[in-house]
């Protein structure tokens, strides 16, 4: 639960894979650890603005980086449409071990209660700077980030 337009940042460095209308997710963003073995899914974002500026499929992001913005988008066949009563960020961690797994029954999506909670005391602190992006507001180094080249072909 959360304030509409709060900014959403991403837990993990990682690509973004998906981005876009979603019958049940509404405007959602789907992140893809650097190791390819974890799926992030951020999902009900905000409507008509619901992405961060620029952002695109392929993109590499870094931990702490805004993603998106609270919203409450979603389970309507038409594109979007606040349909959810109450705003929030609905957010998935699918654990990948096998590419096979992706996208059929044997998916596994984790309860992220937990993490939440964790990352809730540590979380990344953002500003809207003058140019109108959302800055950090401390330095932040990923550097499992760091050096990653995008691999051919992807």
């Amino acid at each position: 639960m959360g304030a509409l337009g709060t900014p959403i940042v991403a837990v993990e460095a990682g690509t973004v894979e998906a981005m876009g209308w979603n019958q049940y997710g509404g405007w959602r963003v789907g992140i893809r650890s650097l190791d390819h073995r974890r799926y992030y899914y951020y999902a009900h974002l905000q409507k008509d603005t619901p992405f961060a500026p620029g952002l695109q499929e392929g993109d590499l992001v870094q931990a702490g980086q805004v993603i998106g913005f609270m919203g409450r988008t979603g389970y309507s066949t038409h594109e979007n449409v606040n349909n959810i009563e109450t705003v929030h960020l609905h957010f998935g961690l699918e654990l990948i071990f096998d590419e096979s797994q992706k996208e059929c029954n044997s998916e596994i999506w984790i309860d992220v209660y937990q993490i939440v909670r964790l990352l809730s005391r540590h979380r990344s602190s953002v500003v809207k700077a003058a140019d109108g992006t959302w800055q950090r507001v401390y330095a932040y180094r990923d550097l499992d980030a760091e050096d990653w080249e995008c691999p051919q072909g992807s």
